[in-house]
């Protein structure tokens, strides 16, 4: 009997929209209610092929939209920053993992399978968690959102392996030639993308016609993926190619917005998709392996990115905060199951305990979120009965440098772009100010320039401490860090009272909890640059010196009263 194929459809996309609204509901990920609606209509239609060639566009989609967001020169500069942290995460959690799966009952190559797949982490839950809770722009968000990017790309190579294991005997030599295969690629795109892809783009975008030079995009993306497949390499990297190429193009602008929503309609197709695969009674009747899986995964991934952190120089609460945040298992671990089970390499029974664990894993990252600093100050009560341990943890806090005691100094908390620039006013004015940075990186440059500068989180008692707080004249809040800014203020007001606190922020919601936490001075950027762009129109306007005095003043008086 032929499969209704048009009533299928539909029930996939009504099934993945009710799904997705009771998943948001119950404030977790869309992808989780995919996931259930793809189990609920697995029981009735078993043998769903059509649906599972469109999941396939689905992945072609997600990683050519990946590619878009990128840009060859966007990419060099993450590689210098998040690279190390990225890979030797992924390369240490699927060591200490692949022996685990081994152990629990799982074959050479499906342990191979899940140790690479349960190491990446998910781009969407984290970027969406960082951005809801205002951190985004917080050195640990910084991290995070670098190594999610390098895990995002190591899908590519980790496909082509997989790709190379399910060619049965000689792999390694198969592994090689895909990744030579690849090479060449690769660097075609690289010269593709630096001088004729653009070209062409530009002359299509000439014509003002949005519509074609989407059209266009999506050809030129099919038309990679299918070229590559051809070369024996995933489909996948062509079209994360193809993104990427076009990316470099000045056109890209108004290609992902207009592909994003395709985009997420086959990706909500191939999740569901998945779910067909996923056997509940599978799941229950291995409801101890499955707990095993999860429970492993969070410990051990979380000891993982602690360490890699503290090796890069990152200590306290930013090292708690990125090792707990980054516990869960990533989106991409769906398409590296895809293709694995295309591949033969795992099968359906795998694919259902192996998901039951992901999605525990992604539930559960919220309340991590929110349980990070607790944790932190936990393990600081415990660490700080063993100095040295304390020490190595909180981040040290004593100065590297031979200077008198200050005294009616600044302290500088955090020097990024806004503690740059006042360390610079200072020292033009010979001001006497001392830096705190929990950058190793930054702390180090600061060094060879000669600066004053502590290393440590500048949250930390002990740390303020030695930044000679009690002594100073006043204190700059230059870190976006919402809690690490109210320790710091409370810290402040409670041994030296009579300490200026000065604070940058950038939400509203961020200016009205400083104000009722009686910060002497607040300075929000954005507000700043309306007052100088209102100025600057006022002036432009012919009204006197005065007038526009007035107005200003008026702005700031009304932003003080809000």
């Amino acid at each position: 009997m032929p499969e209704p194929v048009f009533l299928l459809v539909i029930l996939v996309l009504i099934f993945a929209s009710l799904g997705g609204f009771v998943a948001k509901k119950f404030k977790a990920q869309p992808i989780v209610g995919y996931l259930i609606s793809g189990i609920v209509l697995g029981s009735f239609f078993p043998q769903a092929s059509l649906i599972s060639k469109l999941s396939e566009i689905g992945i072609i989609l997600l990683l050519f939209s990946l590619g878009l967001e990128l840009s060859f020169s966007k990419l060099i500069k993450v590689f210098k920053t998040a690279f190390l942290g990225g890979v030797l995460q992924i390369i240490l959690f699927s060591l200490v993992s692949y022996p685990f799966f081994l152990k629990i009952g799982f074959n050479p190559t499906s342990s191979i399978v899940f140790a690479l797949s349960f190491s990446l982490s998910s781009t969407a839950v984290v970027v969406k968690i960082l951005a809801d809770r205002g951190e985004t722009e917080t050195q640990h968000g910084a991290i995070m959102s670098g190594w999610l990017l390098v895990q995002d790309l190591a899908v590519i190579p980790v496909v082509i392996f997989i790709n190379s294991l399910g060619g049965g005997g000689g792999w390694i030599l198969q592994s090689l030639g895909s990744f030579l295969k690849a090479f060449y690629v690769i660097l075609s795109a690289v010269l593709l993308g630096r001088h004729v892809i653009p070209f062409i783009f530009h002359k299509i975008a000439s014509v003002n016609s949005r519509e074609l030079l989407v059209i266009s995009a999506l050809g030129f993306s099919g038309a990679v993926a299918y070229l590559t497949s051809l070369l024996g390499i995933s489909p996948a990297l062509g079209a994360f190619l193809a993104g990427l190429v076009i990316s470099e193009s000045i056109e890209n602008h108004a290609v992902p917005g207009e592909v994003r929503p395709l985009r997420d309609l086959f990706v909500a197709i191939f999740f569901v998709t998945l779910g067909f695969l996923i056997k509940p009674l599978i799941i229950i009747h291995n409801f101890w392996l499955v707990m095993a899986i999860f429970t492993f995964t969070i410990v051990a991934k979380s000891i993982v990115n602690f360490l890699v952190t503290q090796f890069l120089g990152h200590r306290g609460k930013t090292a708690v905060s990125i090792s707990m945040g980054l516990s869960q298992v990533g989106e991409f671990s769906f398409v590296i199951f895809s293709q694995s089970l295309l591949k033969g390499l795992i099968n359906s029974n795998d694919i259902s305990i192996a998901t039951g664990a992901v999605l525990l894993t992604i539930i559960v990252t919220p309340y991590f979120f929110r349980n990070a600093v607790s944790l932190w100050i936990y393990l600081k009560k415990i660490t700080q009965k063993i100095p040295w341990l304390n020490k190595y943890f909180v981040g040290g806090g004593f100065k590297d440098f031979e200077e008198p005691e200050l005294t009616d100094h600044i302290v500088i908390c955090g020097y990024g772009r806004v503690g740059g620039w006042v360390g610079r006013a200072l020292s033009e004015t010979k001001t006497p100010f001392i830096i705190v940075d929990s950058s190793l990186d930054v702390v180090s440059n600061l060094k060879k320039g000669g600066l004053p500068v502590i290393f440590g989180d500048p949250a930390e008692p002990e740390v303020l401490e030695a930044a000679g707080i009690r002594r100073a004249k006043a204190v700059i809040l230059a870190i976006p860090d919402r809690i690490s800014q109210e320790m710091l203020i409370a810290y402040v007001q409670t041994v030296a009272p009579n300490v200026k606190i000065i604070s940058r922020v950038h939400q509203d919601e961020d200016w009205e909890r400083l104000k009722i936490l009686k910060v002497d001075k607040i300075v929000q950027p954005e507000f700043e640059a309306a007052i100088a762009i209102t100025k600057s129109i006022f002036i432009s306007m012919g009204k006197s010196k005065e007038e526009v005095g007035e107005r200003l003043k008026n702005l700031r008086i009304s932003r003080s009263l809000k």
